[in-house]
């Protein structure tokens, strides 16, 4: 076929289902069966009570390094690959416990080779919380919220299966909407304005349904649970200073030098103590709605352009938003952040800002970086349909001639931004769930009068300095992790400790000028998702874009009001009182 549709090739080849979507062809798998990877499943089947008790760290300590080879398909290598990660954020973030620094090597070397295999960052994401963890409960039944289960949560909880499950749902009922993409390339090219209306009505419904899913979200999630028990174990090691994790995460038993942009590694035997130390540490983002191939396709699909918060339309940002990270990216290496210098030797790519081109159509870096985080096939598909993406300029060329505008044409503008007013009722929607189930509570706070497990901060803080902990003491691996404020993860202002055993401590003796261990400026209005973005200013920005993207005509189309009632029909506020 001519022209740029001629870079697709079949949704097969990209891991997309005609039926499915992004979601698997088929159902994740439920468990590892070969019993080599038995230490890994029996954890899973103890998980929740582990996590309770406190003693899910003593047992992964106590776990084999195996061998991601013996996987031998890549659902077997999606399966592992959401083990490792309740594994891995289960240790990281604990439950009652002070954050783990590091990862050991019984995770930390596995997961980052089954990442790699897959295309994936060694990080919970959109993938691996929500298209490789559900089962339907009827094989033979669709795939919505009245035939799903989820396969594992952090805290055991419905609300947390819900909050998967609904994502989920949303990227089932907006799956047949990537075939329609796909065939509006082929319509576009040849200016089949008949087909390509029916595209776009196709889509329209998608969106509709997308629409109706994701409004069922507060039914069974609660605000207060999902922001207090189950959002702390989604977040990454991306901005988590306040949490304790200044430096991000070490992987242990991957000690090399970790490039933030390419995610590779190079020689680090050059270094000091202190700057091998540093370049040990890595920083991901946690898992992000953001992080869905399906909103991003459609996006790409209709042309909208995302901007670095604050620069929607070259509006000049503040220093807020000049200065945020996110606005910045890609990531860089903490020690190079922190040092402000790069070795000669390490890879030059860690200094490589994307060209304008590679940014579009979504010029926004966060959105961007996002894709890292998205299966490698996935991430393919969204290159190429940038490539091929046709139907927002052909629309724009149908506004040129306006004046010429046929009926069908007319009607064809009228589906495309039909189209983009369900995606922006999308995000409309996405904005108020955000605002009340992250802002809201994060202003909040944890304080509950009685009966509940969360923890005032400066309370907790007050009676800690009672009696200190003793951090000499060594209890062995068998004993349960001692208990700190309660999801430290989650407190809005926090001095983390520095255990005299702990890397950060030595850094801080070796590098004091880093100052490792800040308060966070607890009157911050900044509120971050869990991938680390200021979450309101970019939800509320994106939103706008999308509005933005509808073409204008300067005839609108002509709605009749509706017929006048008689004066004999008419009700009056007064009726209601008889």
């Amino acid at each position: 076929m001519p022209g740029k549709v001629s870079l697709m090739r079949s949704l097969q080849d990209y891991d997309i289902s005609p039926e499915t979507g992004f979601l698997p062809p088929e159902p994740p798998l439920r468990r590892l069966l070969d019993p080599y990877f038995d230490p890994w499943e029996s954890t899973m089947d103890d998980f929740n009570g582990l996590l309770l008790a406190g003693r899910l760290r003593e047992r992964v300590r106590k776990l084999p390094i195996l061998n991601h080879k013996q996987l031998k398909s890549k659902p077997e290598y999606r399966r592992a690959f959401l083990v490792l990660c309740m594994l891995s954020h289960g240790y990281v973030w604990g439950k009652h416990e002070e954050v783990s620094e590091s990862l050991p090597p019984c995770l930390a070397i596995p997961w980052t080779h089954i990442a790699s295999h897959l295309g994936v960052c060694p990080v919970v994401c959109h993938a691996s919380v929500v298209l490789w963890n559900y089962k339907p409960l009827w094989e033979d039944g669709p795939l919505d919220l009245s035939n799903l289960a989820a396969l594992t949560t952090y805290s055991g909880s419905v609300d947390e299966a819900w909050f998967y499950l609904v994502t989920v749902a949303i990227e089932s009922a907006g799956a047949p909407a990537i075939a329609s993409i796909i065939k509006a390339l082929d319509h576009v090219q040849a200016n089949d304005e008949k087909a390509l209306i029916a595209d776009l009505t196709h889509i329209n419904a998608c969106l509709a349904d997308m629409n109706v899913a994701l409004a069922r979200m507060s039914e069974k999630c609660d605000p207060y649970v999902f922001y207090w028990k189950i959002r702390p174990y989604l977040a990454g090691w991306e901005n988590m200073a306040d949490a304790g994790l200044p430096l991000g995460l070490i992987y242990e038993g991957v000690d090399n030098i970790w490039d933030a942009e390419s995610d590779e590694y190079a020689d680090m035997s050059h270094l000091s103590e202190a700057e091998r130390m540093l370049q040990q540490y890595r920083k991901y983002a946690g898992g992000s709605a953001a992080q869905s191939s399906l909103i991003h396709a459609l996006d790409v699909a209709f042309g909208v352009e995302h901007h670095p918060t604050g620069e929607r339309k070259a509006r000049r940002p503040s220093n807020a938003q000049r200065l945020d990270r996110y606005n910045n990216m890609p990531p860089t290496n903490p020690a190079v952040e922190l040092t402000g210098k790069r070795h000669s030797d390490a890879p030059a790519s860690m200094e490589r800002i994307p060209s304008q081109e590679e940014m579009k159509p979504n010029r926004n870096n966060f959105i961007q970086t996002m894709r890292k985080y998205m299966p490698r096939e996935h991430r393919h598909f969204l290159a190429d349909l940038e490539k091929a993406a046709n139907l927002r300029p052909y629309m724009l060329n149908l506004q040129a001639m306006e004046e010429m505008l046929t009926d069908q044409q007319k009607s064809l503008l009228e589906a495309y931004n039909g189209c983009l007013d369900q995606l922006k009722a999308f995000r409309d929607k996405h904005v108020q769930i955000v605002s009340l189930y992250i802002v809201n509570q994060a202003r909040k706070g944890p304080n509950i009068p009685h009966g509940g497990f969360a923890m005032d901060h400066t309370k907790a803080t007050t009676k800690s300095t009672e009696k200190a902990p003793d951090t000499d003491s060594s209890e062995g691996d068998d004993a349960p992790s001692k208990p700190n404020i309660l999801y430290p993860q989650t407190a809005l202002s926090t001095s983390p400790s520095l255990s005299k055993s702990s890397s950060l401590h030595k850094l801080n003796s070796l590098l004091p000028t880093l100052g490792l261990a800040k308060f966070v400026d607890p009157e911050s209005k900044v509120v971050r998702g869990t991938g680390g973005t200021n979450v309101m200013p970019f939800l509320k920005q994106s939103r706008d874009e999308t509005a933005d993207t509808k073409i204008a005509l300067s005839q609108p189309v002509d709605i009749q009001a509706p017929e006048e009632k008689p004066e004999s029909q008419k009700i009056s506020w007064t009726d209601w009182l008889r």
